[in-house]
């Protein structure tokens, strides 16, 4: 157990993976803002200028600045730098570049680093799948004067914990850090942070159990979790279980939980229509998305448990017979919720036909059409992901882009959407260039986009003028902060190492997910670049896992190129029940396959991605927010 002037604990994992670092990633940035007590005796503007370097997000240049820092001092002041720069190479995703200055901080920690030291190499090794390394760090950490240090020990103690399938000392160290958090929202958040924890590791934990210390608050959680294993197949059941809990332990900080948020949103989801109709191409061109579509919706239907009262799902082939009349038909079939079709043009055939039936659209309509009331729009868009990618890009500090874009339909779509969001966060797009996808030589649009043709000019003017041969190396344009890439894998894979050859190899390279095929046995002509995709395919937590075995038990093997499609499925199956519940156009949210989903005023489905990095040929998942530290009282720490 922790101790923190009292007794304490730890968190979670998986989806509490998202949840944990959308709680806590605001860490490293304020680390080096806020650990400056002991920069005290060296505010240089040298120091300062480093902290504001970090603070804007170029967390590289940070870097820089406090390793420049540390070759002049001495001691524990230069330890403290390395860390810093550590910390900063962490930020910018350069996990080799953080395992390698660590190193050159030394095997022994000064006293007063070892808080920030513990923080740094937690979180690397968290990133590294290594919990019982971030675990023995952590555990070195006996005491800290800052109260938001306690907090973020703590909070990284337990997601170490839940890695490591130690649930129950994970949420004692949960328990433990909600003594040390301050407001109604922190605990309240605290507390979403070990349901969702228990969640995904109540496997662990076995039938009627009891705290090892006898607590009775964590005894408590200890059987929610196992309530939420025993019934995760069965909606009702699951909420009776976990009504008649509540009713039994009216006292415990559980209860606000469950009535506000947990039992609202499981009665939402067990409310389905009794008859849906799926329109989709079932054969033709689309044949394969359709199905994929299909198999996934019906997969999450046979999973749900048979005491739900479940749909009746009848198919409808719009490649065969139109959208417009598979509509038509579904309706005289006594469809009370439809589903689909799938493109564009259908959704628009169909929207003037809806009056009385909720429709879920697998795609959106063109921006003149009229949209019903019960019209509601599910895109795997990828303008979406080109939105994402501009507010990635500008959340972690770079607002100056530049563009390489397919020389297509698509590839202007794409475009449009990211120049739109990048001026909405008050980004500047310097320069926008297309490209032919299926080339293999994009030279010419990578030096004419980074100005590199200017500078070859430039000596070819000198070199006539002087009349004799230069030696020469190219300098590209100096003002951009980060490259948006409209691009599929196979371009990608040609276009990334072109732009290291062209000296841009280190500016940061977002895309949207088209670069990523999960099937692909080696990307390591990506690395470096950042890209969104869907929980599916990022996050294989245990939810996810069980979600994957199910189509498999289902249907068999399936194409993992269609996995994107499948998670559609999935989601659309859920959205059916929270969208037939639904009494307003007021927001909605949901942890779905495909992203976390929210309905806005105008019923449109928008999803939020998780990020991930190619690194060593494959992609890694990363924090979604930024974690930050600030100084208060002194707290002890017991270790797990």
């Amino acid at each position: 157990m922790h101790e923190i002037s009292r007794t304490l604990t730890q968190p979670a994992l998986g989806t509490f993976r998202a949840a944990l670092r959308i709680t806590t990633l605001v860490l490293l940035g304020s680390l080096l803002t806020v650990a400056c007590t002991p920069l005290q005796k060296d505010s240089t503007d040298a120091a300062v200028a480093a902290r504001d370097l970090s603070n804007r997000g170029d967390h590289v240049a940070a870097s820089r600045s406090y390793l420049d820092l540390a070759i002049t001092a001495t001691g524990s002041q230069r330890q403290r730098y390395l860390i810093f720069a550590a910390g900063e190479l962490y930020q910018a995703n350069d996990l080799d570049g953080t395992e390698r200055v660590l190193e050159q901080a030394g095997a022994t920690i000064e006293p007063d680093n070892l808080t920030v030291w513990a923080e740094v190499v937690a979180e690397l090794r968290l990133a590294r799948n290594e919990p019982a390394a971030a675990l023995e760090a952590l555990n070195k950490v006996s005491s800290t004067d800052r109260q938001s240090a306690a907090s973020k020990i703590l909070l990284l103690r337990s997601e170490a914990l839940f890695q490591l399938g130690r649930a129950e000392a994970a949420v004692a160290t949960l328990l433990s850090r909600e003594a040390v958090l301050s407001g109604a929202n922190e605990i309240a958040a605290n507390r979403r942070l070990i349901w969702t924890g228990l969640q995904e590791t109540g496997s662990t934990i076995p039938t009627n159990p009891v705290a090892r210390n006898g607590d009775p608050v964590l005894t408590g959680w200890l059987q929610l979790g196992h309530i939420a294993f025993r019934d995760r197949g069965s909606l009702k059941a699951l909420y009776t279980a976990l009504d008649q809990w509540r009713v039994a332990n009216p006292a415990h900080p559980a209860g606000d939980l469950l009535r506000s948020d947990v039992l609202p949103g499981l009665q939402t989801l067990s409310t389905y229509p009794p008859q849906v109709a799926l329109l989709l191409p079932l054969t033709g061109k689309q044949q394969a998305y359709g199905e994929a579509i299909r198999d996934g919706y019906l997969a999450a239907h046979f999973e749900l448990g048979s005491d739900t009262t479940r749909p009746d799902v009848r198919l409808y082939d719009t490649a065969r017979d139109g959208a417009a009349e598979a509509f038509k038909r579904a309706t005289l079939d006594g469809a009370a919720f439809i589903i689909g079709p799938l493109l564009k043009p259908q959704v628009a055939e169909i929207a003037p036909l809806i009056s009385d039936i909720p429709t879920l659209a697998l795609n959106t309509v063109p921006a003149d059409t009229p949209v019903p009331d019960l019209l509601y729009q599910f895109a795997l868009s990828p303008e979406d992901e080109a939105r994402a990618a501009a507010i990635r890009a500008t959340d972690d500090g770079l607002v100056n882009a530049v563009a390489l874009v397919e020389d297509s339909e698509w590839g202007r779509r794409v475009l449009a959407a990211f120049e739109e969001e990048l001026q909405n966060r008050r980004g500047k797009l310097l320069s926008a260039s297309g490209y032919v996808p299926t080339a293999t030589d994009f030279s010419a649009t990578i030096t004419r986009t980074l100005l590199l043709d200017e500078s070859y000019a430039r000596r070819d003017r000198l070199a006539a003028n002087l009349r004799k041969k230069l030696e020469f190396e190219p300098r590209r344009r100096q003002d951009v902060d980060f490259i948006f890439l409209a691009s599929r894998a196979k371009a990608a894979k040609q276009i990334k190492p072109q732009l290291r050859f062209h000296y841009a190899g280190e500016i940061p390279t977002y895309a949207t997910s088209d670069v990523y095929e999960p099937e692909s046995n080696d990307n390591s002509d990506l690395n470096g670049l950042f890209f969104p995709d869907a929980p599916w395919l990022l996050n294989p937590t245990p939810m996810v896992i069980e979600h994957k075995a199910a189509l498999v038990r289902h249907w068999g093997s399936r194409p993992i190129k269609l996995a994107r499609f499948y998670a559609m499925g999935y989601d659309s199956y859920h959205l059916t029940a929270r969208l037939n519940a639904r009494t307003a156009r007021n927001r909605m949210s949901m942890n779905g396959m495909t992203g976390k989903l929210s309905t806005d005023s105008t019923g449109i489905i928008h999803r939020e991605l998780g990020w991930a990095r190619f690194e060593r040929g494959k992609a890694r998942t990363l924090p979604d927010t930024r974690r930050g530290l600030t100084q208060d009282a002194e707290v002890v720490l017991s270790q797990q």
